[in-house]
């Protein structure tokens, strides 16, 4: 129905009237509901207490890094935790009386669960951690918060020094195991050490620098060694040379001299005697027997030359070793030998000490894994200890601290205070609301009806429905009786209202002043 607002109103004014009597028992019904329900209402006592939890103080910036802050996000867990202990809570039990009348197991453990779902912790703000408990009792409401408060506060302190102590003493017992194992690793590392002269830090460098220098030596001696003896073989040459020269320029020389001698004086005798004269046969003769001399002289040099030959000696003529040239090659030959053999002395020495040095370094590659294994431990358990000791000394300025109270300040920011006024829905609250929706149910009911009825109550909607023209609008005339009975009615109706109120008034007045 698009009708306006205001002839919706008075259609819903008429239909009031006309249901006069079922509205106003539907508000005398619903408002003394209201009213009853909040006499019985129970009462919830509620009070709270906050605590500052602070994680910072003065202290802190001067010893910055060397103790160990505390995480503040983990509060309410802590708190859940110490307030919701077996412990605390029987605490709780005592100081709230639950505990006057004895009870059993089952009954004591729905108790409890019952304080702790009356219980709320939560974080106001990064610092203030707020405890709330809920009570039909404002005593106890206050005796619960105020034993909650001063337990969490004992609870957090103690915990807090106790995790200290007790982290202090797990580090130093790890420092002392690992000092312990820094001694067993020492102990072996000198112990190879002296097994292994060679396992010195720096060794492989000093045997690999003595490896290449007698490898250089060796070269260079090699070297020197072949030049020496090609020079001892050139010697040689030059000594077999200067003894065949000598020899022919001396006894085979003078041979030959004296041989030209006499053959001048044969001529010369000659041309003054024939042949048979002596003097001429004597010549011959002599002639003769100096060439039978050279040849068995070359014969015999020649078998001397096979056997020094054989023997690989040079061969030397008697006439031929006081010869200077013969006397200097000889010296150097000399020499030479002497430097071969000192070359070769040399040689052998630096390659034996060369394959010293090269087993050295086979040594100390074999045993390089075992020492890198033991210089590993060593540094790892080394970095470790120090590690250790520098957390050790963190955990003592910290359990310092929290023995002092200095590390987490922890007071209370709001005390707890006695509930005068119970929280949540008050007699006030039903009060007014009863009064409410006594006249508001009704009247939506009323409105609800027309939405739905079929039956035509104004001019408008037979225009706009079966589009018709509306002549008249007849109005309905009560007689008087009907006048003089919607009289009676309605003073009886408001009878009924003004005794509602009433009784409200009366209720509140009484309520009020505790007397209900």
């Amino acid at each position: 129905m698009n009708l306006p607002f205001e002839q919706i109103i008075r259609l819903l004014i008429n239909e009031a009237f006309q249901y006069r009597r079922a509205i106003v028992s539907a508000f005398a019904v619903i408002s003394l509901a209201f009213l009853s329900v909040g006499l019985v209402w129970p009462k919830i006592y509620t009070s709270t207490s906050t605590i500052f939890v602070e994680q910072t103080n003065v202290i802190n910036p001067l010893m910055e890094g060397a103790a160990v802050t505390a995480d503040a996000t983990n509060q309410i867990r802590i708190a859940q935790e110490l307030l919701f202990s077996r412990k605390t809570m029987s605490i709780i039990l005592q100081e709230g009386g639950w505990l006057i009348n004895e009870l059993t197991p089952v009954e004591q453990e729905k108790v409890i669960q019952g304080i702790q779902g009356r219980t709320s912790i939560s974080m106001v703000g990064r610092n203030l951690l707020k405890i709330e408990y809920h009570d039909d009792l404002p005593e106890r409401a206050f005796a619960v918060v105020t034993k909650y408060t001063d337990t969490l506060i004992s609870r957090i302190v103690d915990e807090k020094a106790k995790e200290s102590k007790e982290a202090f003493e797990f580090i130093d017992q790890q420092v002392r195991d690992y000092h312990d194992k820094l001694i067993v690793v020492e102990g072996k590392i000198k112990d190879y050490r002296s097994s292994n002269p060679d396992a010195t830090p720096g060794s492989d460098t000093a045997v690999n620098t003595r490896i290449n220098r007698l490898l250089n030596t060796v070269e260079t001696t090699t070297l020197e060694l072949q030049e020496e003896k090609i020079k001892k073989e050139s010697l040689e040459r030059q000594l077999s040379g200067e003894a065949e020269v000598t020899a022919s320029l001396s006894h085979e020389g003078q041979l030959r001299t004296r041989i030209g001698e006499l053959q001048t004086e044969l001529e010369t005798l000659l041309l003054t005697y024939h042949e048979s004269y002596p003097d001429v046969v004597r010549i011959r003769q002599q002639i003769n027997d100096l060439k039978a001399t050279i040849e068995r002289e070359k014969v015999r040099r020649l078998e001397a030359k096979k056997l020094a030959k054989a023997g690989g000696q040079p061969y030397v003529d008697e006439g031929i070793s006081n010869n200077p040239l013969y006397q200097q090659l000889r010296s150097q030959l000399s020499a030479t030998k002497t430097n071969i053999e000192t070359l070769t002395a040399r040689l052998n020495e630096s390659q034996k000490r060369l394959d010293e040095e090269l087993e050295r370094s086979k040594r100390i590659h074999g045993g390089e894994a075992a020492m890198t294994e033991l210089t590993r431990d060593y540094q790892v358990n080394r970095e470790i200890y120090q590690d250790l000791l520098r957390r050790r000394e963190n955990a003592r300025v910290t359990m310092n601290l929290n023995m002092d109270r200095q590390k987490i300040s922890i007071r209370v920011q709001e005390p707890p205070l006695m509930p005068v006024q119970p929280s949540g829905l008050r007699f006030i609250h039903f009060v007014l609301v009863g009064m409410f929706l006594g006249f508001a149910i009704p009247v939506g009911v009323l409105y609800g009806f027309q939405q739905v009825d079929p039956r035509i109550r104004a001019p408008g909607i037979i225009v706009e429905r079966l589009k018709l023209p509306v002549i008249a609008d007849i109005p309905h005339l009560s007689s008087p009786a009907e006048i003089q009975a919607i009289a009676t009615n309605s003073r009886w109706l408001a009878v009924v209202v003004i005794g509602v109120g009433v009784i409200y008034f009366v209720v509140a007045l009484l309520k009020v002043t505790g007397m209900l």
